[in-house]
């Protein structure tokens, strides 16, 4: 599993770098200002409503529906599910994506309540939007600017969810490094569809509200390259799609069943961050931006870690339930935790400490200046506080879904999604999106503790001591490393900010010393998953 993790998480890694060349490009034509708040929240819509039918529930619904059919049914049988599920999906979201262009104007007013009418309290201003639908009053032009935005790039949820489908099946079959890889693949046909109208367009392109345009068009066209690459290899596989609503298919109906809590559980988290959308719309221009950068940032670390553990994971631990293998299950389930904690808990730790210059180096430039890097850093060392409670909970829903227990994840969510709303509204004043930011991270320690309270009635004995001991291990390299980071920072002068140039000559070989630092240490506390790292290199190395 972990072997397999280290391939998902090397193909993620060359999406997350990716994905930087894409946030400067953002950073760099549409900076953190009221069009950049537009674009932001427009795509942050489909981005998030993929939850719902991509892989937050359908994956950990579909993908053991499909083992459980092989296993009992056999290959031909999996393969008439997934055609029909697929074409059940595809024809849901054509008429999903109808409907949300048409509602759009609603949708994109509700989370820009705060900038409609912000001498009024949030409760009074929905009526504002009632109004101005109904053309009473005139449209916002950063209202219109959003709604325009997010009709072009809505589709996109459809591009993304049939994707999604496919990572499944290629999953199951053992093939990770493709799926993993094209979000690569997106980010490379963002780049290349922005920077090539911006470089061979017409000056009236880089107008703000043409180019965040171009940024939306960018979108469609990177979904539609994520689902061509993956197409050739999931035909190939002798899967295919077939158009139509087979509800009465027994496997259909059974992969359905268990998204149904799943959809309320994956539900939450885009309903828990359209709050939070809300929410920044009451504070000052630029807060869309910034915590769409700062959570940008953080999923890089989880998007490393945690989610290339949680995607192998589901299948092996799945397999293990499947053959009544409980124990293996408790020890996947530890392996799983320690090995996203094992670069997790660093990774959170040296960008707190190091966030200045991380996002200096990344995104000042153009019209993300000064004051916006300041504020994203300052965000962002709230967001890490959060990251390995959030990780270690998407490992740990990964094996309730394994044990077809749907229900759990999604209590769990809403629990979380009160605590995140109360304590945002509380944080919020004071702290700015620093607030939101730290709420969602107490949030997501209360999401984690419902879902192991639930694991242990299922199991019994879970791998407390083996889990807790790797934390206090890692956590206490960390902080030395972290001491070691802040106070080498300050000594070269890191944190002032300088060039793109001179933070790279300082920061780049700091985050190196650092990190050997920290596998040092590891290492001679003796830490199993460094002697595994060592064991790997040196195989690595000698089989050169």
């Amino acid at each position: 599993m972990l072997r397999s993790a280290s391939l998902v998480g090397l193909m993620t890694l060359f999406s997350r770098i990716a994905g930087m060349f894409q946030t400067i490009v953002l950073a760099h034509y549409l900076g953190a200002g009221a069009v950049a708040d537009a674009w932001f929240v427009a795509f942050r819509l489909p981005n998030l409503l993929r939850r719902f039918t991509a892989e937050g529930t359908m994956t950990v619904a579909f993908l053991p529906t499909i083992s459980e059919t092989e296993a009992t049914q056999g290959e031909e049988a999996a393969k008439d599910l997934v055609a029909k599920f697929l074409g059940t999906l595809a024809l849901f979201m054509l008429v999903l994506c109808t409907l949300g262009v048409l509602a759009m104007g609603f949708v994109a007013g509700l989370q820009n309540l705060g900038r409609l009418a912000p001498d009024l309290r949030w409760y009074q201003q929905l009526p504002v939007l009632i109004e101005i639908l109904r053309g009473v009053r005139p449209t916002p032009p950063d209202l219109a600017l959003t709604t325009m935005l997010a009709r072009w790039m809505f589709p996109y949820l459809g591009l993304v969810s049939l994707t999604a489908g496919l990572t499944a099946v290629l999953n199951l079959k053992g093939r990770f490094g493709l799926p993993a890889s094209v979000s690569t693949f997106w980010n490379i046909a963002f780049i290349a569809v922005v920077v090539g109208a911006m470089k061979l367009g017409p000056l009236s392109w880089r107008e703000p509200g043409r180019t965040a345009l171009i940024c939306s068009i960018a979108v469609i066209i990177g979904g539609l390259v994520q689902l061509f690459i993956l197409w050739p290899s999931f035909h190939r596989l002798g899967y295919h799609l077939r158009w139509g609503l087979h509800f009465g298919h027994a496997g259909v109906k059974t992969a359905l069943k268990r998204m149904v809590p799943g959809l309320f559980g994956a539900g939450i988290q885009p309903i828990n961050v359209f709050i939070s959308t809300i929410l920044a719309s009451q504070l000052a221009e630029g807060a869309q931006t910034v915590l769409f950068q700062s959570n940008m940032m953080g999923e890089l670390i989880l998007g490393l870690f945690a989610m290339s553990i949680a995607t192998v994971s589901l299948p092996a631990m799945s397999r293990q339930v499947d053959a009544g293998d409980l124990d293996g299950l408790r020890g996947s389930l530890a392996s799983a935790i320690r090995g996203t904690a094992v670069l997790a808990i660093p990774g959170s730790v040296g960008m707190a400490i190091l966030a200045q210059p991380i996002i200096a180096i990344i995104m000042r430039t153009g019209r993300f200046d000064d004051k916006a890097v300041q504020w994203t850093a300052t965000t962002l060392g709230f967001q890490a506080v959060g990251l390995l409670f959030i990780a270690t909970g998407r490992i740990t829903a990964q094996s309730l879904y394994a044990l077809k227990d749907y229900r759990t994840p999604a209590y769990a969510a809403l629990a979380s999604m009160i605590t995140n709303i109360i304590l945002s509204i509380l944080l919020m004043g004071p702290l700015n999106t620093g607030g939101i930011a730290l709420a969602n991270g107490f949030a997501s320690m209360l999401s984690l503790g419902i879902m192991i309270w639930s694991l242990h009635k299922r199991l019994g004995q879970l791998p407390y001591r083996r889990i807790g001991t790797g934390w206090l291990l890692m956590g206490t390299s960390s902080a030395l490393m972290g001491l070691l980071a802040f106070l080498g920072g300050k000594a070269i002068g890191l944190f002032d900010l300088h060039g793109r140039l001179g933070i790279g000559v300082r920061l780049f070989p700091l985050i190196a010393i650092c990190t050997g630092i920290y596998f040092s240490l590891i290492f001679i506390l003796k830490v199993d998953e460094a002697k595994n790292l060592m064991a790997l290199v040196k195989r690595k190395l000698g089989s050169r």
